[in-house]
């Protein structure tokens, strides 16, 4: 088969690539003009330059494809360096452009990738794919009207388009949300805040792929399905495996919720003013105290999916990478 990859350059881009590649698929892999060095090549892979929020670039990108996986996005990293408008502009318009040129080329299936951000802080625990969304923050909205126009064209042109929302993903390599908490833990900058569990969905970039891999095979078109693990995870024990994996006993410094919401209101005023991205913000603390929690249940039934890679040794895994690669 033919697949269409946009977002090759990012954490979970290049393991699928592998992956198809590595079981004989040929892959045309969409990328910004400058970004093709980042793309490690296959016998079977092309590189396509072009930019999601230019319609005439992605003219023909999607020409002889069977499969499209839609991983590009502005990410969450960006929420305090971006502005609304713009996370529009490439979640929303972006997606918009590359499902219209699928839908000319007559492509068969299509798997855009979503976040469980486009949900926010929901009161039901577990939530589902039914349960009504109240994004957080300008990404998690963005994410959440460009999955409205994905199935907005599945309604009115039969785009043959599933819908897949990842909880965090980490794993070796991952340049986000793991490297950030190893470097505060290193850095003994990564508190207990509050008694409450604090519950994390996370899932290992070898079970996302396997994930994105099924909705390829089994999704429905017009279906969301959480890809998650099946438990999310206290945010303290997140803590406590990053911390032996780097070898430190330190006990971490305990913070009560008031004092942590204020706190971090105050670093990002400042970081404001300063015009630079604040390192933590009130919506941040807020996340990480709601308990979030997801059910898989149709994921399971629909697709097969069930994640095999334990957090715990996950975790582990992920820190010791860094450890080797001097990123912390």
């Amino acid at each position: 088969m033919k697949y269409l990859i946009t977002g090759a350059t990012g954490f979970m881009g290049p393991h699928l690539l592998n992956q198809l590649s590595a079981a004989g698929h040929s892959c045309r892999c969409l990328v910004r003009q400058g970004s093709e060095h980042k793309i490690f090549r296959f016998n079977t892979t092309e590189i396509l330059s072009g930019d999601l929020t230019d319609p005439g670039s992605l003219t023909g990108a999607a020409d002889g494809v069977d499969c499209l996986f839609h991983l590009a996005t502005l990410g969450h990293m960006n929420n305090f360096a971006v502005s609304p408008d713009l996370f529009r502009a490439v979640n929303v318009h972006g997606t918009l452009n590359i499902m219209e040129e699928a839908l000319r080329a007559g492509v068969k299936h299509i798997v855009h990738c979503s976040s469980v951000a486009a949900m926010g802080i929901c009161k039901e625990t577990p939530a589902d794919e039914t349960t009504p969304c109240h994004p957080h923050h300008a990404y998690g909205k963005s994410k959440l009207e460009a999955e409205q126009a994905v199935l907005r064209l599945v309604k009115a042109k039969g785009l043959p388009a599933s819908i897949v929302r990842f909880s965090m993903i980490y794993g070796p390599g991952d340049p986000r949300d793991m490297l950030k908490l190893t470097r505060m833990a290193k850095k003994h900058l990564f508190p207990k805040i509050g008694n409450r569990p604090k519950l994390t969905p996370l899932i290992h970039v070898q079970d996302a792929v396997k994930g994105l891999l099924l909705a390829a095979e089994k999704g429905k078109p017009g279906e969301i399905y959480l890809i998650t693990n099946p438990q999310s995870e206290p945010f303290d024990k997140i803590r406590e495996i990053i911390q032996e994996a780097l070898g430190i006993r330190k006990m971490a410094v305990y913070v009560p919720e008031g004092a942590a919401l204020k706190l971090a209101s105050a670093i990002e005023w400042v970081f404001k003013k300063r015009g630079k991205n604040p390192p933590v913000s009130r919506k941040n603390i807020e996340s990480i105290l709601a308990d979030r929690s997801f059910s898989i249940a149709k994921a399971m039934r629909e697709l097969g999916f069930m994640p095999t890679v334990d957090p715990a040794s996950g975790i582990h895994e992920t820190v010791k990478w860094y450890t080797r690669h001097k990123w912390v």
